[in-house]
């Protein structure tokens, strides 16, 4: 039986990771949960200290990509799952996640959210689409979710880069791409808050473009 652990990176996300938590700590297929509280103002650390088997604690906000990298290297289990801290109730539909493991030949799943009504224009994810073609050959359509799973003895790959914030998905499947893995992709109901075309929606996207360009530039342009 492959023991599962589950990776949540959180930053000041109080107001609904304990949903979140709660409702994986019912899944049956969960077994370990690591949560890294990303310097967070409110209390959202305290939340993770309660509602989590091993909850990783960094006194300021050092970003996604290396707070993930952190919870990885605690992980015990055969296949890590890392999920956002802000998926509430519908993080228990992540199961799928988790099923094509049972083939020996797949490395990393990439879960696929439903669309969303609001969300923004798409840049940085057609940027990440055509960066990971680009470089290895293969088109991913979902580049972005945070939302996937891969086998443990991908870690080492993995922890030779240090990832810059919202750009370690596809900095990360960069890296298994070319290092051999086998990466699919499936469909799920997970859902998670949008980023709107609003001024907030539009820095979050800002960044996100600047730290994938800063993760995954290596001389492609």
């Amino acid at each position: 039986m492959m023991k599962i652990s589950v990776v949540v990176p959180a930053y000041n996300e109080a107001d609904i990771i304990e949903e979140t938590l709660l409702t994986l700590r019912k899944q049956s297929w969960v077994h370990e949960i690591i949560t890294v509280n990303d310097g967070s103002t409110d209390a959202t650390g305290e939340l993770c200290a309660n509602l989590s088997n091993i909850a990783i604690q960094l006194e300021r906000n050092r970003g996604k990509g290396e707070a993930l990298q952190i919870g990885w290297e605690q992980a015990s289990g055969d296949i890590i799952v890392c999920l956002d801290a802000d998926l509430g109730e519908s993080v228990k539909e992540a199961q799928p996640l988790i099923e094509p493991f049972e083939s020996d030949f797949i490395d990393v799943v990439i879960g696929r959210l439903p669309q969303q009504k609001v969300r923004g224009l798409g840049f940085v994810k057609e940027r990440a689409k055509r960066l990971i073609y680009k470089k290895t050959g293969h088109w991913i359509s979902a580049p972005l979710s945070g939302q996937r799973a891969f086998r443990k003895k991908w870690l080492a790959t993995l922890m030779k880069n240090q990832y810059q914030g919202y750009g370690i998905e596809t900095a990360m499947l960069l890296d298994l791409l070319e290092a051999g893995a086998t990466v699919i992709e499936v469909d799920t109901f997970i859902t998670h808050r949008a980023t709107g075309k609003n001024l907030a929606g539009f820095l979050h996207r800002g960044k996100q473009w600047l730290e994938l360009e800063k993760s995954v530039w290596r001389g492609l342009e």
